[in-house]
């Protein structure tokens, strides 16, 4: 009787500890979800629509300098980086120090005619955003980014280019094809900081994305960004993942999560940024970066982007999902360009973020958007679509999900005129440490180069006169200029 009666008590105990494991979730993971936006007041916080590369005939636009800062202002923009192809903005009033020979070289464009700055009483005009306009809504001035360029400014077979603010390296220097390091460590010792621009078309040189949407891009290209992101931690703060209409470097975003995945187990976030890469007047306002500040200022910017307070917004993201790769618009791929879409600033934009850290979700408010898709090392996990409030939230635990998240997730919400991209959400799980992943230095034909180039330069070029004419007349600057004597290209 006594063994019956201790069997029973024994069976009730391990049945009543079976419902509460069921009941209480053990076994569950316990996500420390690192937000991005934690700093950000979303009740007095302003988003500030940010312009992180662009153009003029200084170097390869089609926009004289009035026009071109008419253009952004009468778009409503609040913050522009002028990046001319290695020429230094020092200033939408003062003349830059052009690069002649880029200027010829795309003389299509740039007409070769004369660089006229703004004289000091317009620029402080729209500085202070008193200047006219037909179209402006806003009425506050605008932000000139100090020092802005595209460097790597004439690489050969492709482009291998970054855009480099807050320093005065760069001005000039012509670059190597695949030589990313040494703009990025130039910029970084320089007390500036950089973006990775149009990877893709360096990964794809014939700039024939679409044979590759919903792929995974070769482990080299991954390492070798990876790197440049862990050797340059807080100078270079990101990359570009939705280019102007994003037709040739629809990839970038899946070599984005690949190289999240090498980073973030090494404690780095590189952030995502999106931007128009205007070369001509129609594609100014084709994608854009919010930027999340408690005031408009320079400071508030260059703090925003190294810690990524900020949103990837374009009117375009082509792609077809594949595989289960994050390659889907949401929206039609096929866009006709249409202008008064184009000028209306309907573009969807989250307005709030809130974690709940005791239950594992995310919420995420905003407007103009009807669907959200949110992903994780890569893949689709889940896609929300019919959103008629304006309030999405995902559930870390939700049986809905495709996979198990990892390391981080990321959304995007899109509507009827464009995509809106969040930065990373970093995925720790209690009690648990990410291994750190080993990402080699990248050995390839770039450092080959550098190392020839810098050889020949020393040896046949550094004391010849004719090539300190030729650097003064075509790229427009002394050979005993500053970082020239060792980065003469």
């Amino acid at each position: 009787m006594k063994k019956k009666l201790m069997a029973i008590v024994l069976c009730s105990a391990l049945i009543f500890q079976a419902v509460s494991l069921v009941a209480f979730g053990a076994g569950t993971k316990n996500y420390i979800i690192t937000d991005p936006y934690a700093e950000v007041d979303w009740d007095s916080w302003d988003a500030y629509k940010f312009q992180p590369h662009s153009h003029t005939t200084a170097s390869d636009g089609f926009l004289k300098i009035d026009e071109y800062v008419q253009k952004h202002y009468d778009l409503n923009y609040d913050i522009v980086a002028l990046t001319d192809h290695g020429t230094l903005n020092k200033g939408w009033n003062k003349m830059p120090d052009t690069v002649p020979l880029i200027r010829l070289v795309k003389r299509e464009r740039t007409k070769m005619e004369p660089i006229v700055p703004l004289s000091d009483e317009v620029y402080y005009s729209y500085i202070n955003g008193t200047a006219p306009s037909p179209t402006r809504t806003k009425t506050n001035g605008m932000l000139d980014v100090p020092l802005g360029i595209e460097l790597n400014m004439a690489t050969p077979i492709a482009d291998c280019h970054l855009t480099g603010y807050f320093s005065t390296y760069g001005q000039g220097l012509a670059g190597v094809f695949g030589d990313y390091e040494t703009p990025a460590r130039g910029v970084k010792n320089a007390g500036g900081i950089s973006m990775l621009a149009h990877v893709g078309e360096y990964v794809y040189i014939n700039k024939d994305t679409e044979k590759h949407v919903g792929k995974k891009i070769d482990e080299y290209y991954v390492n070798k960004f990876a790197r440049i992101f862990l050797d340059n931690q807080g100078s270079c703060v990101g990359m570009g993942i939705n280019s102007a209409t994003d037709a040739h470097t629809r990839c970038d975003r899946i070599l984005y999560d690949q190289i999240l995945q090498k980073t973030i187990p090494n404690g780095v976030v590189p952030w995502g940024f999106s931007f128009a890469d205007s070369h001509n007047e129609r594609s100014i306002n084709d994608a854009y970066t919010m930027v999340m500040m408690p005031e408009l200022s320079l400071d508030g910017l260059r703090y925003a982007m190294v810690n990524g307070h900020c949103f990837a917004v374009s009117h375009y993201s082509n792609g077809v999902e594949l595989n289960g790769m994050e390659e889907i618009p949401g929206f039609d791929e096929q866009r006709v360009y249409d202008e008064e879409l184009y000028l209306l600033d309907n573009t969807p934009m989250v307005t709030r973020i809130t974690v709940d850290q005791e239950n594992d979700t995310i919420t995420v408010e905003g407007t103009n958007f009807n669907q959200i898709t949110w992903v994780s090392n890569g893949n689709v996990i889940l896609r929300e679509g019919g959103i008629t409030d304006g309030k999405a939230t995902l559930d870390l635990h939700s049986d809905n999900l495709l996979d198990e998240p990892y390391l981080y997730v990321r959304f995007y919400i899109t509507g009827e005129n464009g995509i809106c991209y969040s930065q990373p959400f970093v995925l720790n799980v209690e009690g648990e440490e990410f291994e750190p992943v080993e990402v080699p230095v990248t050995q390839d034909i770039s450092t080959a180069l550098r190392a020839l180039i810098n050889l020949v330069d020393l040896v046949l070029f550094r004391f010849n006169p004719l090539i300190w004419l030729f650097k003064k007349v075509a790229l427009g600057y002394s050979v005993f200029e500053g970082d020239r004597l060792n980065n003469p290209y």
